[in-house]
């Protein structure tokens, strides 16, 4: 099956490359090496495409066909290395060569850097039949990978003129600073049985000129999938600790609980429920105990070189503390742009109704904020960003409204 692939993937290589100008002993191995390979001699085609690539001949068509040659008889180091060759060099093939490169890494028992070879693929390819088996073999890797682990790593710096987000921390109104800042970001997956999954994540986030409003989340939990014809739904439990300014802050128990259908090859739609327990950790925070309830609804469209979320969501607040238990809607968009093999834009827009009905003098407050982004893949696993956010916030009380500016240059590694 996967030799089949290959050999019609050739076909369509050998109909568009390009033999005029070439030297007659190029033209005459190049002749005989497709001839070979029709034959299923992939030995002699190796032989005669090597010959042509040595007298002169250029080009992406000859390495590749190459590349296939050594795959086809085993030799997949030599495989992945040529097609790595074709990746770095020949921009208009780079989604097509690193799909193989894929499919070498696997054969050479590598899973993990195999699937992040498909997803590069899948990312870089304008070509839908190699989006589709790159989807095809993400899927497969992702029953394969029972005990694989993977994780992200992100740090942050920038500038943030508005640091106490009130809505979120409950802190008094009128408290407010601006600040250099710097965020840190780590998270670790890993599939430790059959549909189940161990994660953990890590955020802090600094202040140069306000530490009181450092803060720093611990997130521990394990989630559950299970496929039931076009639908996945999940389930997670997970234990987060908190601080802020230093000092001890939250302790929670979250439940999540999603449902996705996948809509055609592209097009996916999600139901998610979320159901937060919060304790404070010190008498001072007991204003921010109870309960906190979320419903979203998110449906996402991947296109060739470009995609598409939009999201509604429904938010319930039970606290000790009436000034953080609002009831809130949302809607969001999220587009981003593949503007060439390295650079990725995107743009988020966000707003927010939020009723406080249980204060002494309730209020309603909304939110607006959009945020840009460019995003510089050095390769498959590094990436710089740059974004910026501006928010504003609209509050029936005066005290409560506020503008915000955030701008950060950011460093990601998969791993």
């Amino acid at each position: 099956m996967l030799r089949h692939e290959l050999a019609a993937l050739l076909a369509m290589v050998l109909l568009v490359a390009s033999t005029g100008g070439l030297a007659a002993d190029p033209d005459t191995a190049w002749e005989s090496g497709s001839a070979a390979f029709a034959a299923g001699q992939y030995d002699e085609a190796l032989h005669h495409f090597e010959e042509a690539r040595d007298g002169g001949m250029g080009g992406p068509a000859v390495h590749y066909n190459i590349a296939v040659c050594q795959y086809s008889i085993g030799n997949y180091r030599a495989a992945r290395d040529t097609f790595q060759l074709i990746a770095s060099q020949f921009p208009s093939m780079r989604g097509l060569a690193e799909y193989n490169v894929g499919l070498a890494e696997r054969r050479l028992g590598n899973p993990a850097a195999a699937q992040r070879q498909f997803v590069a693929a899948y990312r870089h390819s304008n070509d839908e039949k190699v989006r589709t088996l790159a989807v095809s073999q993400i899927t497969e890797l992702e029953r394969e990978l029972r005990s694989d682990w993977y994780g992200l790593v992100g740090i942050q710096v920038g500038y943030d003129d508005n640091v106490a987000l009130r809505d979120s921390l409950g802190l008094p109104a009128g408290v407010t600073a601006e600040s250099p800042m710097a965020d840190l970001f780590a998270t670790l997956s890993g599939s430790v049985a059959r549909g189940l999954e161990l994660n953990g994540s890590l955020y802090a986030v600094t202040y140069l000129d306000a530490s009181e409003f450092d803060q720093s989340e611990l997130r521990l939990g394990a989630l559950y999938t299970v496929d039931y014809g076009d639908w996945r739904h999940r389930a997670g439990l997970f234990v987060v600790a908190g601080t802020l300014g230093g000092s001890s802050f939250n302790r929670e128990v979250n439940l999540d609980l999603r449902s996705a259908r996948y809509i055609g090859d592209d097009t996916m739609l999600e139901l998610r429920l979320r159901y937060d327990e919060v304790k404070s950790a010190q008498l001072r925070f007991d204003g921010i105990e109870g309960s906190r309830s979320r419903l979203d609804l998110l449906y996402r469209r991947n296109g060739v070189g470009h995609s598409l979320a939009v999201g509604v969501g429904l938010e319930d607040n039970d606290r000790l503390d009436a000034g953080v238990s609002p009831s809130r809607q949302r809607i969001l968009a999220d587009y981003r742009y593949q503007l060439n093999d390295q650079w990725q834009l995107g743009s988020l827009a966000y707003f927010r109704w939020s009723d406080y009905d249980d204060v002494a003098l309730p209020r309603t407050e909304d939110l607006f904020s959009i945020a840009v982004q460019a995003v510089y893949e050095i390769d498959t696993a590094w990436q710089i960003s740059g974004t910026y956010q501006y928010s504003k916030n609209d509050s029936s009380d005066p005290i409560y409204s506020y503008d915000r500016n955030l701008m950060t240059v950011g460093f990601q590694r998969l791993f």
